[in-house]
């Protein structure tokens, strides 16, 4: 299957995408005159389902709706998703899916959007109620695993994976680190959110050499911890992949969503927490 990247008009307002539409454009860039689409609840972009007759599943992903107000890192999700994709090329040995077409057209189906895949297995938040207690943590083990081999891919610079993103590449982690803390600072503040701003910025001078120990980039997924995004095989209780990279970036690992109050078991697939020294938990509470 060919893997398409198609870059032309942007777009301000995208309308509601059509079944129809949406069918059309996964037929084509599938190759396959049977395309299944459901539309996936609870993500901030629209997520759509495609299914073929070949046993396994695609996802397609476009911008929301235009009265859905996004946050300045959003707004480039897809750009981000896209350069991720690339980047991982779809490797076999970590079940990563495939960047098949990316386009910025609206032309299609109304709006920019993107199709990876495939996946094979089932997304965990569809089984996990019906799991045993010895089942659940044998994925969250899988899943620390997953995670430990991803952030083994390192990166040329912090920031950004492709430039589209809007996150200045940089060789210094606490320069990346300050811009991601100031876009989301500047968010509340539009949002008229009342924080001590000033206080957290004095943090960041004042431990900034905590975040300096920080000199390889590595593969960081800031947001992978929902049971939305993790894709198991269900009769091996083993992680197959994930559905979202679009908050992929070159940065600090322990940074991500996961490492939130993790299990025993995902601790121990990964291999240790970020509390051994005084710095690591210095970088864990900023």
């Amino acid at each position: 299957m060919t893997v398409t990247t198609i870059m032309t008009m942007s777009e301000t307002s995208p309308r509601s995408p059509d079944r129809s539409a949406i069918q059309r454009a996964a037929s084509h860039a599938l190759q396959s005159r049977s395309v299944s689409v459901d539309q996936m609840n609870g993500h901030i972009y629209r997520t759509y389902r495609l299914e073929t007759a070949k046993g396994f599943f695609y996802i397609l992903k476009c911008r929301p709706s235009s009265s859905t107000r996004l946050i300045r890192l959003e707004e480039s999700w897809l750009d981000g998703e896209a350069g991720a994709l690339q980047s991982l090329g779809g490797r076999s040995d970590m079940h990563t899916p495939r960047l098949i077409q990316y386009t910025t057209s609206t032309e299609s189906i109304g709006s920019s959007y993107l199709i990876s895949g495939p996946f094979t297995g089932t997304i965990f938040s569809e089984i996990e109620p019906t799991l045993s207690r010895q089942a659940l943590a044998d994925v969250d083990r899988s899943l620390g695993q997953y995670v430990r081999r991803l952030s083994d891919l390192r990166g040329p610079e912090f920031g950004s994976i492709q430039r589209a993103q809007g996150v200045p590449s940089s060789g210094s982690w606490t320069k990346t680190f300050a811009f991601l803390l100031e876009a989301i600072m500047r968010d509340g503040e539009d949002a008229l959110i009342s924080l001590p701003y000033d206080g957290i910025r004095d943090l960041v001078r004042k431990h900034r050499g905590s975040l300096d120990k920080i000199t390889q980039p590595k593969l960081t997924l800031l947001e992978l911890a929902s049971d939305e995004n993790v894709i198991v095989d269900a009769g091996k209780l083993r992680v197959n992949g994930l559905l979202d990279y679009s908050t992929a970036i070159w940065g600090d690992p322990f940074m991500s969503d996961c490492f939130y109050k993790p299990t025993a078991s995902f601790v121990e697939g990964y291999g240790r927490l970020p509390n051994k020294a005084t710095d690591e938990r210095i970088r864990q509470y900023l």
